[in-house]
């Protein structure tokens, strides 16, 4: 049995403004009458729902709490639960070597079992840290595996959730129409079934899609959508994302004093959940700021913070975006040699994102997805013609017996 150390919760606010009834959850966990069931869905809501979000340390030791009672009790489904809980928190802080070891394991426990939810759950996860270190061939093949086994199961949520991250991959190709298809589709669905934090994020990618076409005031309009979503929900990180995406907005349009307001504020989130991904993000932003307003040593200051952390959890698009930024500034300082460096490796980064076989792997996406569908769709029509020709010879069959019988009586 694995142990880990207690990390107790620190900022209950957060907590509370996420709708959690923790007294109510603590009730049931506390209570050794209920069924083992009930205490593993109690922690799994006090885990996932009252303090991933905004305390992902806190997070961790109550799911690994979830875990301990599913191994004593022989609960593999549950245990799996835990690990992918306990995943996530390790994705909140940027590491994501350690994320997608726990989705790993988890994932071979409910392919043991045989559960498809729990198995559509770990490949999106898993295509999500693919996607995060620049490697989308593969993150598209996890969402397609996560999307087929959502759309078999009638998994509404999960459909969503694969929906808006394809989205956010064609966004991040620079393909808008079809990224925007995907959003749509998965904020229709997060609408219909009350599923506020998807709908929050699919509003959010719109906001930058608009960022990315210069239309600003649209943008600001999608990010503030979003913002008071995760605000109603506590999503602390996700305030955190928001915060930096309207300061970018208000950097473009040369409110640099709003600017500094929103990054200062993502920054103070990042450092206090200990996002490291967030933190270079906010790095990389304030110093692209400081380069503005043509402070150029504050410039370089923050943009080696941010390659480091960028560096350190292997985020590709942090480090492209960090290394832009360090060789404006050792271009506009007359520095060469370490203009060059940054150069290279911002084209290296620039290269891997972009690369021709990440976009074949989403048009081979796309077709292999739809052609599954055509394929089910004329099975299925095939076994209804086969039904009906059956039920057609039956009743030939029946009505020749019946004249039969007939044409005997009146003889």
């Amino acid at each position: 049995m694995r142990k880990f150390l207690l990390i107790l919760p620190l900022c209950l606010w957060f907590t509370m403004a996420s709708g959690v009834n923790l007294d109510s959850l603590w009730g049931v966990w506390n209570d050794k009458t209920q069924p083992d069931t009930n205490r593993l869905k109690a922690m799994k809501k006090i885990a996932w729902d009252g303090y991933l979000f905004s305390q992902p340390d806190s997070a961790f030791y109550f799911a690994q709490l979830q875990y301990e009672l599913a191994e004593a009790t022989g609960n593999k489904k549950w245990m799996a639960d835990a690990l992918n809980t306990q995943g996530a928190t390790f994705y909140i802080h940027g590491n994501y070597a350690q994320a997608l070891k726990y989705y790993e394991i988890s994932l071979k426990i409910v392919e043991e079992i045989g559960d498809k939810k729990g198995m559509a759950k770990s490949y999106n996860n898993m295509g999500i840290i693919y996607k995060v270190q620049g490697n989308y061939e593969q993150a598209l093949e996890y969402y397609g595996k996560n999307l087929k086994i959502c759309e078999e199961t009638g998994n509404k949520k999960g459909m969503a959730v694969s929906y808006h991250n394809t989205g956010i991959l064609y966004k991040n190709q620079g393909n808008y129409e079809q990224a925007l298809e995907y959003l749509d589709e998965s904020i229709k669905i997060d609408v219909e079934i009350g599923y506020r934090r998807g709908e929050a994020y699919s509003l959010s990618t719109i906001g930058t899609i608009y960022k990315h076409q210069g239309n600003y005031e649209q943008a600001l309009e999608y990010f503030d959508k979003s913002l008071k979503i995760k605000k109603e929900i506590g999503d602390v990180n996700g305030m955190a994302d928001s915060y930096i995406s309207m300061g970018s907005i208000y950097k473009k349009q040369g409110n640099y004093e709003q600017a500094l307001e929103y990054f200062d504020q993502s920054l103070k989130i990042y450092e206090e959940i200990g996002n490291k991904k967030g933190m270079a993000n906010s790095y990389k932003s304030l110093g692209a700021l400081s380069f503005n307003q043509g402070n150029y040593e504050q410039a370089r200051g923050l943009g080696k913070k941010a390659l480091a952390l960028a560096q350190e959890v292997g985020v590709a698009q942090g480090i492209k975006n960090a290394s832009n930024l360090l060789y404006d500034v050792y271009k506009k300082t007359g520095q060469p040699v370490k203009a060059l460096e940054m150069y290279e490796l911002y084209f290296e980064m620039r290269d891997s994102l972009n690369s021709i076989e990440i976009k074949e792997a989403a048009i081979k996406l796309e077709y292999q997805h739809q052609y599954e569908k055509e394929q089910v769709i004329a099975e299925a029509k095939h076994q209804e013609e086969m039904a009906l020709s059956a039920e057609k010879a039956k009743r030939q069959k029946l009505i020749i017996y019946s004249a039969g019988v007939g044409l005997v009586m009146v003889l």
